[in-house]
């Protein structure tokens, strides 16, 4: 699935393709083909099945196919070893982020509208595109910039979220293609149950860790797939918003009872930095974690009419 960098990533630069993400479920990259690359209309095939979001548009062919519009009302779906041609549209060129996910977790995902799934892997999409929703678009970008921005990007955020666009997307592409979920025999709501209490348990003794969502599902005996869609079921909460509540719950006990070094505590929970922290923090609480104990010092006056909390 690694696909090696050809340029460094600028504006002037005619290529960029470079990875940055990758994990054992997903791996995130970017492309950047500007017009004047003398190579524009051929950059050679597909080197793993990919997912697509355009940034802009541009004519897309597959070998044997007809033209595609591809820009950000699309997404785009690549068989591995797939050729194509491409066709310049927009003054900016082909600009896109990509998306491949592991062999099981594709699977795993398909299996729902193609029970053939499991067993055509190298070419899993029986479709090249498909209408592109906003939410999914939203959701990815929001995945890029956090990885762009981030020296050590939160891996459970990352994967659990784009496992979500990819559940999303392979729907709504059948969806529009009439094709309905399969109804395999159902597990019971007792099972599912027992699987979120067992991965809260679990949450709540390590949330301190940075643990991957493919090591959550291996230590419950499950797949990441079915773990996440449980877990929401069941709980209310994505796993990684359960697990950075218990965290920032965990803070604010810690600060209520004085502790001061807040980098320490920030690195004993987990979090990378102590701005990561505290803009975690006044996320969830609305003010940051050292402006509460001001106000936690005032809500232990007779007079509290001086608390304000934004």
């Amino acid at each position: 699935m690694q696909v090696q960098p050809e340029a460094t990533d600028q504006q002037s630069a005619p290529l960029v393709r470079a990875i940055i993400f990758t994990s054992d479920l997903v791996q995130i990259g970017i492309f950047r083909c500007r017009p004047w690359y003398a190579h524009f209309e051929d950059t050679g095939p597909i080197s793993a099945n990919l997912i697509v979001f355009p940034r802009t548009s541009v004519s897309i062919t597959h070998a044997g196919g007809e033209p595609i519009i591809a820009n950000p009302n699309v997404i785009m779906f690549y068989n591995q070893h797939q050729v194509y041609r491409r066709g310049r549209l927009s003054e900016r060129g082909d600009l896109c982020e990509f998306f491949a996910f592991s062999p099981e977790l594709l699977a795993d995902v398909l299996d729902r509208y193609d029970s053939l799934a499991v067993k055509h892997l190298e070419s899993p999409f029986q479709f090249t595109h498909s209408p592109s929703e906003p939410h999914s678009y939203l959701l990815q970008r929001l995945v890029v910039e956090h990885v762009l921005a981030s020296v050590q990007p939160v891996q459970l955020f990352v994967e659990e979220t784009m496992l979500q666009v990819l559940t999303r997307v392979v729907a709504h592409a059948y969806q529009v293609r009439g094709v309905r979920p399969r109804h395999g025999l159902a597990s019971t709501h007792r099972a599912h149950a027992a699987l979120a209490h067992e991965a809260q348990a679990l949450i709540s003794t390590r949330f301190h860790e940075s643990l991957s969502l493919a090591e959550l599902a291996a230590e419950l005996y499950t797949s990441p797939h079915h773990l996440c869609r449980i877990f929401q079921q069941q709980t209310g909460y994505s796993i990684h918003r359960y697990q950075n509540h218990l965290r920032l719950c965990t803070a604010l006990e810690y600060v209520a009872q004085g502790y001061t070094d807040l980098t320490e505590l920030a690195l004993a929970l987990g979090y990378s930095s102590h701005s990561h922290f505290t803009q975690a923090f006044r996320q969830i609480f609305g003010v940051p974690p050292s402006s509460l104990r001001h106000i936690l010092s005032i809500a232990r006056r007779p007079d509290m009419s001086k608390i304000s909390i934004v």
